[in-house]
């Protein structure tokens, strides 16, 4: 019988306050109120876009592969993330273009009209 040591406990992802902070600045909340459909419920979560790669390995802790999510949008998307991923993805590539509109239309912004005249 072969043995196989066990794996250590998780640590837990630890992300800086200043990576945080930028994150809800950028958010401003839950982006599933953005992305997803149904009420935000529960705590703001700080969560990974892309997938880890295996058992052990975790993905990028960047600004480019984390959004603030409610618990309900949190659960929603870990449960549906074949189909949550590339919705958070172009929201989070939307957000990194200086030339694109806003994710939601805002009265009076220069980029949204440019981009609702088109």
């Amino acid at each position: 019988m072969r043995r196989y040591s066990p794996l250590k406990p998780s640590s837990g992802t630890r992300i800086s306050p200043e990576i945080r902070l930028a994150i809800y600045q950028r958010d401003g909340g839950c982006v599933g109120r953005k992305c997803f459909e149904g009420e935000c419920a529960g705590a703001l979560e700080i969560d990974h876009v892309r997938a880890s790669h295996g058992i052990g390995l975790k993905s990028r802790t960047t600004l480019d592969n984390l959004v603030a999510l409610c618990g309900v949008h949190h659960r929603w998307k870990t449960e549906h993330g074949r189909e949550a991923r590339p919705i958070l993805l172009a929201y989070l590539e939307l957000i990194d273009d200086p030339h694109a509109a806003h994710v939601d239309v805002v009265a009076g912004c220069e980029a949204c009209f440019a981009a609702v005249s088109r």
